[in-house]
């Protein structure tokens, strides 16, 4: 069945924000179709480092708050739960300041006791899964009796697109992300993973921030921030992801985590887009992306007959001495332990990265780039 994906403007987080919200809302039956009075509604931003939403890194706290209101309004109980990045400590007193630095806390200041703290896991058996027999996921989530995924439009240097299934990948607990990184290397598999994840959460609804996007080398301090304007929500956050692509300029064939999707008829590449369809033109995509011809950096790194090729083909992380404050979490969130700290800078051992990204993805000075480094 061809899902409808609504893409409605919004100017910005103030000026008719709530009204775009109403207007996807009803382009997909309205929010009465999907929540009922009483229903504990868990809200999954992306909040995946300490930033600013100035940076738009993270999902807008007005735009999450614009639909936790709503939920409200027609007897919902509604509560907002995320699990950051892997650089992050998952704690209760990390995801206080994480709600703090990121804004949360401010704008939910009469209702901070919504912003979930709970770091219980729970392990869930996956019978039919692509790659994973189980996966730990965050227990409040699956506690709730509806999920409603609330991403942030953003450019992805491993998978291209940080959209929303990726979003999900967020209800894996803390560290636990990281091992995933280190058992499948090669983004194929990792795509896997993600697929798997979200079919354990199944988010019933997508309301995605687009209002300012990142584009360029996201999915965190080395993106570039740009007022696109739209907001998009879709029951399937697959044909979500599709349309994005479509907007943006993508071809979803070079989404791994879409490729995949599609070779297991999970989906067959087919939306419908209602509302409107405001051209983004000119969108900065990451230097790891290399055209209309798939190619997946990672495992051509890992599995190439001569590797030393690579060098020419895939960007490798690269501190930035003079940004660098050696604040470790780069280290943290290396899953291959490839990453030290000396008395100037992060240093990295390039025979142990795996190029995952992930601490390019971290750092919250922007302090690691993503470079070519020939022979």
């Amino acid at each position: 069945m061809t899902e409808i994906v609504s893409v409605r403007k919004a100017e910005d987080y103030e000026k008719g924000l709530s009204k775009a919200i109403d207007k996807v809302l009803s382009d997909l039956g309205g929010l009465k179709r999907f929540v009922k009075s009483g229903d504990k509604v868990a809200l999954k931003p992306n909040l995946l480092v300490f930033s600013s939403p100035s940076k738009a890194i993270v999902t807008h706290p007005i735009f999450t708050f614009e639909v936790f209101k709503k939920i409200i309004e027609i007897g919902g109980e509604p509560f907002v739960i995320d699990s950051p990045g892997s650089g992050i400590p998952f704690t209760k007193n990390s995801l206080k300041s994480l709600y703090r630095l990121t804004g949360y806390w401010e704008i939910f200041k009469d209702y901070t006791d919504y912003l979930n703290t709970d770091t219980s896991k729970q392990t869930v058996e996956i019978e039919n899964g692509l790659i994973l027999k189980r996966v730990d996921i965050l227990k409040p989530l699956l506690d709730a009796d509806f999920i409603i995924n609330l991403p942030k439009m953003k450019t992805h240097t491993l998978t291209f697109l940080s959209g929303a299934v990726k979003n999900m990948y967020g209800a894996v607990p803390g560290m636990e992300k990281t091992k995933y990184h280190s058992r499948f290397r090669n983004v194929h598999d990792f795509s896997k993973v993600l697929i798997d994840v979200w079919n354990v959460t199944k988010p019933g609804l997508t309301l995605m921030d687009g209002i300012v996007s990142l584009e360029g080398d996201g999915p965190a301090m080395r993106g570039i921030p740009r007022k696109t304007q739209v907001i998009l929500g879709s029951k399937d956050p697959l044909s979500m992801d599709l349309a994005i692509c479509k907007l943006i300029g993508l071809a979803y064939n070079d989404i791994p985590y879409l490729k995949v999707a599609i070779e297991n008829n999970l989906s067959d590449g087919t939306y419908n887009i209602v509302g409107e369809t405001p051209a983004i033109n000119d969108f900065i995509l990451p230097r790891t992306y290399h055209g209309k011809i798939s190619i997946d950096p990672v495992s051509l790194y890992n599995y190439f007959v001569f590797p030393i090729f690579s060098k020419f083909l895939v960007e490798k992380p690269k501190v930035m001495k003079q940004k660098c404050i050696r604040c470790g979490v780069c280290v943290r969130s290396c899953p291959e332990k490839a990453i030290t700290i000396d008395k100037v800078s992060a240093i990295i051992d390039y025979n142990k990265c795996i190029k995952c990204y992930c601490c390019h993805e971290q750092c919250p000075e922007g302090a690691i780039d993503l470079k070519r480094i020939n022979l």
